[in-house]
C-alpha cells in the first residue's frame, strides 16, 4: 500500500464517524443535553497505525464540536500531519443545526483548509473547498462532515428514528441511507462495551462502514469498522475517553 493509499484510508475513518447523522434532530432530541466528552481511538489498516480524537465540549445556546486524525509509526516517519475538524452547532426551535465548519490539513501537501458557513437566513451554504468557491442551497436539516455526530448522539439518545440524510461534504450535498442492528458485545482496549452497530455502504456495495455507539457512553461511538467486498480493512478502537457526568 502506497502512503497516499494510507492517509485516504485514515480520512475514510474519519469520514466515516462524520457521516451517522439524520436530517432532522426531534424537539426531544434538542432538549436533551449531550454531556462533554474527549475520546482518543487507535486506527490500523493493516500493519500500519493512526490515532484519532474526537471532543465534544458546551458552546453558548449549543456546542463545539472538534476531532483530529494523524498517521503514527512508520508511515509519520515519511509523511507527519494532523487532519483537524471543527464545527459550531445551535439547538433552536427544537432542532439542532451546524454554523459553520472548519478543516485544517497538514498531511496535505500542500496544506489544504476548508471551510464553509451554513447561514440561516439566506438559505446558502457558502466558503471554499480546497481552490473551490462554495454558494449552494442548503438542504433542510442539512449537516456538515462532523456536525451530524452530535445530532445522531441525539437521535439514538432519545429513540428518534432515522434512515436517510444529507452530508456537505467536499464542496457538495451527498445522500446517504443507514441502518441500525441491535447491541453487540465490543472489545476495545478501553473495555468491552454493548454497542448498537449503525451501517453504511456504497451505492454498489463494495465498500462498507460499521459503526458501534454504545449506550452506556451516551452513544459515543466505540469501534469503527471500514470493509471493501466484505473484507476489513481497518479498524478504529476506543482507547481513552472522559464524558462528564457519564451515566
Amino acid at each position: 500500500m502506497t502512503n497516499g493509499a494510507y492517509i485516504r484510508s485514515l480520512s475514510q475513518i474519519l469520514a466515516f464517524a462524520a457521516l451517522w447523522a439524520p436530517m432532522v434532530t426531534s424537539v426531544a432530541a434538542a432538549a436533551e443535553v449531550i454531556p462533554a466528552f474527549d475520546a482518543s481511538y487507535s486506527v490500523r489498516y493493516g500493519i500500519l497505525r493512526g490515532k484519532m480524537t474526537l471532543r465534544l465540549s458546551h458552546h453558548d445556546a449549543g456546542y463545539l464540536y472538534e476531532t483530529s486524525l494523524s498517521p503514527r509509526g512508520m508511515v509519520s516517519w515519511i509523511r507527519s500531519g494532523t487532519i483537524v475538524e471543527r464545527t459550531v452547532l445551535e439547538t433552536t426551535n427544537g432542532t439542532i443545526r451546524p454554523l459553520d465548519y472548519v478543516s485544517t490539513d497538514t498531511i496535505a501537501r500542500p496544506p489544504r483548509n476548508t471551510s464553509y458557513f451554513f447561514d440561516r437566513e439566506t438559505g446558502r451554504v457558502t466558503g471554499q473547498y480546497k481552490t473551490q468557491l462554495i454558494d449552494l442551497p442548503m438542504r433542510p436539516g442539512g449537516h456538515n462532515r462532523i456536525s451530524g455526530q452530535v445530532a445522531i448522539m441525539l437521535a439514538l439518545k432519545t429513540g428518534s428514528n432515522f434512515s436517510q440524510f444529507s452530508i456537505f461534504d467536499r464542496g457538495r450535498w451527498k445522500d446517504y441511507e443507514f441502518k441500525i442492528s441491535g447491541e453487540k458485545l465490543v472489545d476495545t482496549p478501553s473495555g468491552s462495551f454493548d454497542a448498537l452497530e449503525i451501517r453504511y455502504a456504497s451505492s454498489d456495495g463494495a465498500k462498507s462502514w460499521s459503526l458501534y455507539c454504545a449506550p452506556s457512553l451516551n452513544y459515543m461511538p466505540v469501534m469503527i469498522v471500514y470493509r471493501e467486498n466484505g473484507k476489513t480493512k481497518s479498524r478504529a478502537e476506543l482507547t481513552e475517553f472522559r464524558i462528564d457526568n457519564a451515566e
